[in-house]
Parts: structure tokens; C-alpha cells; sequence
């Protein structure tokens, strides 16, 4: 009784009549209806059960007709339905080198690549790089593709292909723009390839007048000028005792001396920094059975790859 809602005199006058929304037997709407239908036809007073399945569908007019009398089959339909909507085409499809007919028409052709006015086409649109296949090649740069001249002695070891493009790959941007020293040199083929990859100097040490020729001949034939390279005939060490005195440093030293050559007197003056910038990089060809200590003075290696029979270790100067 506590939860009975209390009467408020001041909202309801009278109490709530529940029986007010019921329907009452004198309501109108509960009474039958007063219309007939639209046509003059009599209403089907059959329950709707009883109705057959067609006439269900019929019920004020005969819009509605149930499917079987709207829809036909392709094959029955009046010849009158054939002439509206989509004709047959006359003789199909034509073949294809009669498509369009008549004259041949401009408008599907391809556009023509022509260069525009005022401008130059990029250098690496023209240019096609040439292929590379033999040891005596310039594996990459600006002088990629073109041939070395070399001895054939049996006594010169030339530094091969595979070589060449592995240490480039390592030190290009060590390259690029620096000095580049190329001790025992033969015919030049390691400088050289540096210059073809950017780098500012080459310089080639060699004791041979047979090979510096051999050099001066690549240079030529690569067309390098004289400022960009320069050639010594003279023994490494003396070379080497030479700079120390003018103190000329290179960025990137290259070493390939014969496999029987004694390293021992070269290394003395490489280990105290003698040509070798500081953060430069000091590269040794070798036989891959050879094994170099892991400091060497002002030196520290950093790398060792083995190609072969061939391997090469990368020093770094402090």
C-alpha cells in the first residue's frame, strides 16, 4: 500500500477510466460498412479460403493479373512485340578489318613521342649502357664498357673483374670526389676504374716502363686528363719515403704487389700513416691462404672478403 501511487487533486478531476479506449457495440466503425464497391459488380462473399488461387489476385479492378497471363516465353511471343524496343542487327558482326568501314580514321592512332621545344632530353634517356663481359672492361662509371691494354706475361697478375666490383661496391662513396692511390699499379686497371667512378685523382705507382706505358695508353684511351692522373716509375718503398717527406696524403690506398713480394718493409711505413689521410682507408690485395694482424700501427681493420683465390683486408686510420 506504501507504493501506490498517491491521488493529486490539482492534475485529475476525475479518476482514470480504464474502459474509455475500448470499443462499445453502437461505435460506427463497428458496425458494417456503409459503401459499395466501385464497379456494379456483386462482392464475393466466399471466405478467403475458399477462393480459387486466381481470384485472390483479383480484387477492385483487374489490374493485377496473375503471372501466367503477364508473362510469356521468348519463343510465344506475338510477332507485334517484336518490332518495338532493340532490332536484330543485319548480318551480326562484321570482321574485324571491316569494323568501322569506309576510310581509316586518325583518331585511335598512338601518340607520337617527340621531344618538346626548348628542351633536352635526360642524358639517361640517350646514353645506352654498354655491356660488360670481359676481365679487360670497365665494370662501372662514366668510362663503364670501354677496354684496357695489358701484357700478356705470364709474370703480371692483373686484378680481376669480380674483384674490382666487390671492393667498389664496399668503398664508392669513400671514392667519390677523393684521391685515389693505386700502389704497384700494372696497367692500371684499379685506378683507372676508380677515376671512372668518380673519384678526383688517380695516381699510379709502378716500377715497370713497360706497364707504365700500358698505363698511359688506358689513360689515353679513356680520355683522361692529365690533371686527373699522374704516373710514377719508382719503386714502392722509395715512393713511399719520398711523399713522407713532401707530406702528400691520399683518401683510399690501394695495395696489390706480387704474391711473392716481401710486405713487411711496404708495411712499415703504411702502419705509422705515411699517404694514408686520417679516416682514410688502406686496402690489401692477397692470396686468400694470407692472413694480416688485426691493428698495423695507426691502422685497424675493419673488413676481410675472399674472392677466389684472391681476398682483400680493409684498414681504417685512426
Amino acid at each position: 500500500m506504501e507504493n501506490r501511487r498517491q491521488y493529486n487533486p490539482n492534475t485529475h478531476d476525475k479518476p482514470f477510466n480504464r474502459n474509455k479506449f475500448q470499443k462499445r457495440p453502437d461505435d460506427r466503425y463497428n458496425k458494417d460498412r456503409q459503401f459499395q464497391p466501385r464497379d456494379d459488380r456483386p462482392r464475393d462473399d466466399r471466405p478467403r479460403d475458399d477462393r480459387p488461387r486466381d481470384d485472390r489476385f483479383r480484387q477492385k479492378d483487374d489490374r493485377f493479373q496473375p503471372r501466367e497471363g503477364r508473362f510469356q516465353n521468348r519463343d510465344n511471343r506475338d510477332s507485334s512485340n517484336q518490332n518495338r524496343g532493340f532490332q536484330k542487327r543485319e548480318g551480326g558482326f562484321q570482321r574485324r578489318d571491316n569494323k568501322f568501314g569506309g576510310k581509316p580514321s586518325n583518331k585511335f592512332e598512338p601518340k607520337k613521342r617527340f621531344e618538346p621545344k626548348g628542351k633536352v632530353a635526360p642524358p639517361w634517356k640517350k646514353v645506352v649502357v654498354p655491356k660488360v663481359y670481359s676481365e679487360m672492361q670497365v665494370t662501372d662509371g662514366k668510362h663503364r664498357g670501354k677496354f684496357f691494354q695489358s701484357t700478356t706475361s705470364p709474370k703480371v697478375r692483373p686484378t680481376t673483374r669480380r674483384i674490382r666490383e666487390t671492393m667498389f661496391k664496399i668503398i664508392s662513396r669513400r671514392v667519390r670526389g677523393k684521391r685515389f692511390l693505386d700502389l704497384c699499379a700494372g696497367s692500371g686497371s684499379v685506378g683507372i676504374e676508380a677515376i671512372s667512378r668518380g673519384a678526383l685523382l688517380g695516381t699510379f705507382v709502378e716500377r715497370s716502363a713497360k706497364m707504365c706505358s700500358f698505363i698511359k695508353k688506358n689513360m689515353a684511351t679513356m680520355e683522361i686528363k692529365e690533371g686527373h692522373g699522374e704516373i710514377f716509375e719508382i719503386e714502392v718503398v722509395p715512393f713511399l719515403k719520398r711523399m713522407q717527406k713532401r707530406r702528400r696524403f691520399w683518401d683510399v690506398v690501394f695495395l696489390d704487389p706480387p704474391y711473392d713480394t716481401n710486405y713487411d718493409e711496404i708495411l712499415e711505413y703504411v702502419s705509422r700513416g705515411v699517404c694514408i689521410k686520417p679516416r682514410g682507408t688502406f686496402i690489401i690485395e692477397h692470396h686468400a691462404e694470407m692472413f694480416f694482424p688485426e691493428k698495423l700501427g695507426v691502422l685497424k681493420r675493419w673488413k676481410v672478403i675472399v674472392e677466389g683465390e684472391s681476398a682483400l683486408s680493409f684498414y681504417e686510420r685512426a
